[in-house]
């Protein structure tokens, strides 16, 4: 047995794991800041304890920032360091110059105010820049008083063009500026962590862009809500929870309990607002309040989980108690906007109020940003730290993996991936063909008590017969917010799983789809509108991991049907599963209804009323 760390001394194994990460040879991460002073180029950088060095050039280049991005490169290929963020004074450099940090460098761009009064020097900014991150260099989300999410500024309107259709991209600037002197508020649960927090901060960067008064605003965090929410709310709704499983009279009055302290600190936003949309079920009992504070104020509640409609509504079960609970706020809402499956909507949700959006990915941010081989190496290198530091071992780069990327959550099948890699693996030794290896990895969430104990479980798992014997192959991980390893999982891996047996949409589906990797996925939820069978990937029905393993073993040994499927990943991603088209449907929404217009629901999809809306104005 090794011995218990006591004081300085430290374990075999923790020797042993700091070795190998030692040997891992990870650039150090390293925060810099850039301004320009009398016609020379002020640089300081920082490691992650505030040690700091400042340096300064002549500008050599018309463009400063080209100077600025050069020295960047060249410092840390010399010296193995990760720039994380950089500080730009106002009014430096060009306003593409953080986007370029961003896109090109992999370096996020933070903007300092110039202030005449009290100038700041380049250590100053950079020692800024290291305090908007933790001890473990990732950045730390800032709220405000009233608990609004203060979003980073990533790009420039430019970068998105290309995303969409021309015709998206006019649309969206039209709205937005039909939109000018509203206000438009998201109220959800968390900051990070699951697919809503991800997609608000994508659009409220784009909507800021694009000029429009945007806010997002989070609740008050609280454990034993949270646990609440997630097995009596989100995995009862989706029927993943134990039978037993029913939420009490106490439940709800703790739900309302938070809730009124919740109204209290967001009721000056309420006040302010126009539009207001409230993001599955956390927030649905403000409702009310805000009806009270602003009877003006359009509300629209967004529903992002796959609800068991039929359960919800038939007497007499778990779904019926839960629902029924909140189904007393969400009628209060103007519209229902649902994911483009009619069995996720109760029965009793009038059909004129509902509508259809899809979940969508942004195409410039952490997730799905283009990387370099150099980067992805980094990003490779900390997803083995974190290997080892379970005390896994690392993934080997010269052989191929699968990966499924998702929260630790009940409802995302992780046990049948491990049961179809079984199969596979077996198929394969039979054929004395190489053998994948398998990545399980997603990130977690406040909000989410069930990340632990899911993990927990797959761990258990490897731990018996038959996984024990090829448990070495099998990497888990719960990962830290850095969204560029799970971007970089998913191109380096070869084909991508998603054996959700509950889903809302699960737009990982979509962002493996747009790196061009085929992806064997269950028929659940959203997913078959994003997989065309046979084409680009295959559905298979939940529980078939027989299918699934066969599949999989086509992919890995024909590498024509490989290249075929690949190929059409990429040229069939459905664009409108974006960014662009998301704000466009929101502001169509919020527009229309300022407007004193009806929108005509029963089920319709927004984007298609949005774009017909514009062919008659044009006609």
């Amino acid at each position: 047995m090794p011995a218990t760390p006591s004081g300085n001394n430290i374990s075999e194994e923790q020797q042993s794991h700091a070795t190998q990460i030692e040997q891992l040879a990870i650039p150090a991460a390293t925060y810099a800041s850039l301004q320009l002073q009398d016609g020379n180029l002020q640089i300081a950088e920082s490691d992650s304890n505030l040690n700091s060095m400042s340096f300064e050039k002549a500008v050599t280049d018309t463009d400063a920032g080209e100077d600025a991005l050069n020295w960047l490169k060249q410092a840390s290929e010399e010296h193995n360091q990760q720039f994380i963020a950089a500080a730009l004074r106002d009014g430096d450099f060009t306003p593409e110059m953080g986007a370029r940090l961003w896109m090109q460098e992999d370096i996020v761009p933070l903007r300092a105010e110039r202030r005449a009064d009290q100038p700041a020097t380049a250590e100053d900014l950079v020692r800024y820049a290291r305090l908007q991150f933790d001890q473990n260099d990732l950045a730390i989300v800032p709220l405000t008083a009233d608990r609004e999410v203060v979003v980073s500024e990533l790009t420039t309107l430019e970068e998105y063009r290309s995303t969409v259709t021309a015709e998206d991209f006019e649309m969206v600037q039209h709205l937005a500026h039909k939109f000018e002197g509203k206000r438009l508020v998201f109220i959800n649960a968390t900051p990070q962590g699951g697919g809503v927090a991800l997609m608000r901060h994508a659009l409220i960067r784009l909507l800021k862009l694009l000029g429009v008064d945007a806010h997002w605003h989070i609740l008050l965090p609280k454990k034993e809500v949270f646990d609440i929410t997630k097995t009596k709310v989100h995995n009862v709704l989706q029927n993943v929870a134990s039978p037993s499983t029913e939420l009490t009279e106490d439940d709800k009055q703790v739900y309302l309990d938070w809730t009124q302290e919740n109204a209290v600190v967001l009721d000056p936003v309420f006040k302010q607002a126009d539009v207001i949309v409230i993001d599955d079920p956390q927030p649905a009992g403000l409702i009310p309040y805000i009806k009270e504070a602003n009877p003006d104020c359009k509300i629209l509640y967004r529903s992002h989980i796959q609800i068991v409609a039929d359960l919800a509504t038939q007497e007499d079960t778990p779904q019926h108690t839960t629902w029924s609970f909140l189904w007393n706020f969400i009628r209060q809402a103007d519209y229902f906007i649902s994911h483009p499956m009619k069995m996720f909507v109760p029965s009793n949700v009038p059909d004129e109020k509902v509508l259809y959006m899809p979940a969508t990915t942004d195409p410039v941010d952490g997730l799905n940003k283009p990387l370099s081989e150099q980067q992805m190496d980094t990003y490779i290198k900390l997803f083995n730290k974190i290997l080892i530091q379970e005390s896994q071992t690392p993934l080997d780069s010269q052989r191929p993996y699968i990966v499924q990327i998702a929260r630790f959550d009940p409802s995302k099948g992780i046990p049948d991936v491990l049961d179809a890699y079984r199969q596979l693996r077996q198929m394969l030794e039979e054929q004395q063909r190489p053998v994948p290896q398998l990545v399980i990895a997603g990130n977690g969430s406040i909000d989410d008590p069930d990340g632990v104990p899911v993990y927990s479980l797959i761990k258990r798992i490897l731990q018996t017969e038959p996984y024990i014997g090829f448990a070495h192959d099998v990497k888990v991980a719960r990962l830290p917010h850095r969204d560029q390893i799970l971007n970089t999982l998913l191109r380096r891996s070869a084909v991508v799983l998603q054996l959700s047996i509950k889903e809302g949409f699960e737009i990982k589906v979509t962002e493996a789809l747009h790196k061009g990797k085929p992806v064997v996925a269950y028929r659940v939820g959203g997913i078959p509108l994003q997989i065309h069978d046979n084409v680009n990937g295959y559905l298979v029905e939940t529980g078939e991991t027989d299918q699934v393993a066969q599949h999989l073993y086509n992919l890995m040994t024909d590498d024509i049907l490989y290249t075929s499927m690949s190929s059409a990943a990429a040229a069939l991603a459905n664009r409108d599963y974006l960014t662009i088209p998301n704000a466009l449907c929101w502001l169509y929404l919020a527009t229309t209804m300022l407007e004193g217009e009806t929108l005509p629901g029963n089920y319709q999809w927004v984007k298609a009323l949005a774009m017909l809306s514009a062919e008659e104005i044009a006609a």
